[in-house]
Order: C-alpha cells, then structure tokens, then sequence
C-alpha cells in the first residue's frame, strides 16, 4: 500500500492498495515510512543543534560518532528508496553495514573509562587499511587520482599523529582491534540481538556466499531464475521487517550521537525506542 501525501491546503493523506484501491487505512509498510520520515526531520534538527553549541570537545569518539551519524542517515534514505523499489537484497547490505556501525559504536562506548582507547583503534585500523590500498596500487590510482599523493600523505601525516599519541597514553596496550563477535557482545544486549539477526544471517549476501547464490539459480535447468520470488517469501527480506530493523539500529545510532555531544534530543529518542519497542507487536505477532 503506496502512501500519498498531498501537503497543500484542502488535500488529505491517502493510501493506495497494490490493487489500486483507495482506502483509508495504513499498512505497517506506510507506518514505518511516516516513522522514519519523522526520524530524518529529527535527524536534521539534532545537526542543527550540534552546530550550533559552541566550545565543543574534539577528540576520536566524535569524529567516529560525526562520521557514523551522517553516513547512516544517507543510508537510510536510500534504504527507503531500495525498499519501495523491491530490491530487498540490495537493501539487506544496507541494513548489515547499519548493524556494523551500531556494533562499533556500542564497543566504543560500553566503557566510558576505555572510550578513547577504542575510538583510537577503531581509527588507527581504518586509516592503516586505507593507506596499505593505496601504497599497494599507488601506480593505478595515479591513473584515476591526479592528487593521491597528496591524500596518501594527509592520511599518512594523521595515521602518525594518532601512533604518537598511542604510544604517549597506551604504549603497553595492543592497539589491535577485536574481532566484530567480541565487539559485538561489549556493544550491549540489544546490538548483539541485532548482531545475530542481521549481520551473522546477510554475511551470504554480503560476500556472495555460494549457499546465497543458489537463490538465483534453477536447479533443474542449471541456469538463472526469471522471478527472485523466494526473496519476499522468506521473512528475511520483509519489507516491513527489514524497514524496522534498520530503523531501530538507527535509533542505536542517534543515541550515541545525541550522547556523545550531550544534546538536548535524550528524551524525545527514549520515546521512540519505547514505541519501537510496541511497535514490535504488530510485525511479529498476530
């Protein structure tokens, strides 16, 4: 059921059946459209509120927490675009890269006392990854990049500046970071609930496991299928139960933000998850 909106005066708000039909009701689906609508325009009023307070901390936890915040509301946008478009797999990789910023975030901020620690190795891991990609295909980047060199050596110059201050505070520590299942279960009870839900069972998409790819095949044919109908069949790739699930990880997420600048969103976030939590119900119980 497709929702309608009509923002100028003397319109009303309508919902269309996949049969056409106009109707007054609202199906879970539109439900959580209007949800996350409401998500985006909290999102932008909790960018606001950032930008504007003044004297603000810097340190690693917030550049993560910066990056994770921003990225996850693009990705939400787009995850309703996929959605309406019934690319419910490509959608699911969405929904997996969510739960993988929700597990680094819950890592990172389980102990207030090991927070800088974490945030550093999160960063010295993502910036060592990058700068090794670029150092081992410096000559085809060269190609596509006129300015790598410049960036390799920012990246490098960073990468150096957060060695130093490792070595200053945390010298007999490893700066190693654990593996995704141990980050997973410090994230907390909910984010390792997510954890199994969604990021353990779409690992097969995400690496294009065999096991997956047998999906789009005719088994007794021996060649690709015309119609992915399994794909809606399985609750797996439910529109509605993949829309929820990735809205309550970005709760996760705007939680730790609104934390992590000590905004003044607390209570209006608590009241979603609590509705979140209700809205529970109605997707998985009859």
């Amino acid at each position: 059921m497709e929702a309608k909106n009509f923002k100028a005066k003397g319109f009303k708000l309508i919902f269309v059946s996949k049969e056409g039909k106009v109707t007054n009701k609202k199906s879970r689906l539109d439900e959580l459209y209007e949800a996350c609508n409401e998500l985006i325009e909290l999102v932008k009023k909790m960018l606001e509120t950032c930008c504007l307070k003044k004297e603000k901390v810097k340190s690693y936890s917030r550049i993560i927490v910066s990056f994770y915040f921003r990225r996850s509301w693009e990705m939400l946008e787009s995850f309703i675009i996929l959605i309406k478009a019934d690319r419910l797999v490509d959608a699911a990789l969405l929904l997996r890269s969510l739960c993988d910023m929700a597990i680094n975030l819950g890592y990172m901020t389980a102990d207030s006392n090991r927070k800088k620690i974490r945030a550093m190795r999160l960063m010295l891991k993502g910036n060592k990854a990058q700068l090794t990609l670029i150092n081992t295909n410096l000559k085809e980047f060269k190609e596509l990049d006129s300015n790598i060199e410049a960036r390799r050596d920012k990246l490098k110059e960073n990468l150096e500046k957060i060695e130093a201050d490792w070595k200053k505070e945390y010298q007999e520590e490893n700066w190693k970071l654990p593996c995704i299942d141990q980050r997973a279960r410090k994230a907390g009870e909910v984010v390792f609930n997510y954890y199994n839900l969604v990021y353990r069972p779409y690992s097969n998409i995400e690496h294009h496991n065999i096991f997956f790819g047998q999906d789009y095949v005719d088994k007794e044919k021996c060649e690709p299928i015309e119609e992915l109908e399994k794909f809606t069949k399985s609750p797996v790739f439910l529109p509605d139960i993949t829309l929820y699930m990735f809205k309550g990880l970005f709760l996760v997420i705007l939680s730790k933000f609104n934390e992590e600048f000590q905004l003044k969103w607390g209570d209006v976030i608590k009241k979603k998850l609590e509705k979140h939590k209700e809205e529970y119900n109605k997707l998985y119980k009859k």
